[in-house]
C-alpha cells in the first residue's frame, strides 16, 4: 500500500494502479495540491465581496490603487459610478473585470487582491 498521484483520478491510496503514477507522501490535509515536489496548502476561497475600504487597501498595499483610480477615471460611467459609490465590491461584478483589463491583471492577481482584501479591516 502507499500514496499516488493518477493523472485521471488525481491523489489516491492504495495500491499502484499503473506504472505511471506518482508515488508521494500521504496528503495530510484534504484540498492541499502538490506541486511536484511537496504538498502544499490549497489557496484560502476567494471571498465574493469586500468592502470597498478593503479593496483599496488591498489595492494600496499592492501597489496599484493610484492605478485603479486612474483607470476608474478614464473607464465608462457605469464603472465609475460602481467605483465611488458601491457598498461593495464583488468579485464577478463587470466593473472589476473592467478595471482588471484595463490594468493587464490576471484571475489569480485579481483572486490574490480579494483575499489580501479580505484580511484586512
Amino acid at each position: 500500500m502507499g500514496y499516488y498521484i493518477n493523472s485521471e483520478i488525481g491523489y489516491y491510496e492504495g495500491d499502484q494502479i499503473s506504472y505511471l503514477d506518482e508515488a508521494v507522501p500521504q496528503q495530510l490535509n484534504p484540498g492541499d495540491v502538490w506541486d511536484g515536489a511537496a504538498w502544499q496548502a490549497a489557496p484560502a476561497p476567494v471571498p465574493a465581496a469586500v468592502t470597498p475600504l478593503q479593496a483599496r487597501r488591498a489595492l494600496l498595499a499592492a501597489g496599484l490603487l493610484e492605478a485603479v483610480e486612474s483607470a476608474a477615471a478614464a473607464a465608462d460611467t457605469e464603472t465609475r459610478l460602481a467605483w465611488q459609490f458601491s457598498s461593495s465590491v464583488e468579485r464577478a461584478s463587470p466593473f472589476v473585470a473592467n478595471l482588471a483589463a484595463a490594468l493587464k491583471l490576471t484571475d489569480a492577481q485579481i483572486d490574490d487582491l480579494f483575499r489580501q482584501a479580505a484580511q484586512l479591516s
